[in-house]
């Protein structure tokens, strides 16, 4: 079937303000969150087209990417919706949607969940989502962080399109799930270590650029969830 993805994915407002509520009723659900996973099946990615990512990237004004999670409830489905602000916050794009989803199978097992975890960080963060989600054991305390329940994070436009500088067309985008796990603030108290999720950007080298296997060294981090930058 052909079709524009210029068009094809994108949500409207109505349907973004209805995705980002759902998402944010989440907060005090303590059930661990279903939609990550099903059967043996594990969501490690959502990919954008490259056609997509170029409009988003060169609409005027725009300086910060925002990445914003949403709940279709209708279809028990995580959402990530990218779109655009300048420096004021206005919105001057629409909201993007994945054309893909990427999963990777569980049946050969969880991950190196014995401690002998990859020595690059970024590989150590992909690990452990798949260890915890994997095991369906995500919850809200994955996502709260000292500011709050987090609804998504924010590039800067700059950060956003140093996933292209390596590549001779735009690639498409990845944005990949991980778990960053550390000592938090009141770690001596509670001696729990936080797990906390995030995203990162890659842009995509190849078909097979997913998951645990994918090239470590095309990705971007961001460190500016929201709240409290929102």
């Amino acid at each position: 079937m052909n079709y524009n993805p210029l068009t094809t994915h994108l949500i409207s407002q109505q349907t973004f303000e209805t995705w980002s509520y759902a998402w944010q009723q989440l907060e005090f659900n303590t059930n661990p969150f279903d939609f990550f996973k099903e059967d043996d099946e594990l969501i490690v990615s959502v990919l954008f087209d490259s056609k997509s990512m170029s409009s988003l990237l060169s609409t005027t004004g725009v300086s910060t990417i925002k990445i914003r999670f949403g709940l279709n409830v209708e279809k028990n489905d995580f959402e990530i919706i990218l779109f655009g602000t300048d420096t004021t916050g206005q919105i001057l794009t629409p909201y993007y949607i994945p054309f893909k989803k990427n999963y990777t199978d569980l049946s050969a097992g969880l991950g190196e969940e014995d401690g002998k975890v990859p020595s690059e960080l970024i590989r150590q963060w992909k690990n452990n989502w798949l260890i915890t989600a994997g095991k369906g054991a995500v919850t809200n305390n994955n996502f709260i962080t000292p500011y709050g329940f987090t609804r998504g994070y924010n590039y800067s436009l700059k950060e956003f399109i140093q996933t292209l500088f390596t590549f001779n067309k735009a690639p498409n985008i990845n944005v990949v799930f991980v778990l960053h796990e550390y000592y938090g603030v009141n770690y001596l108290t509670t001696k729990v270590v936080t797990s906390t999720f995030g995203v990162v950007l890659q842009g995509q080298k190849s078909d097979n650029d997913i998951g645990l296997g994918a090239d470590d060294e095309s990705y971007y981090d961001l460190t500016a969830p929201c709240p409290r930058t929102c």
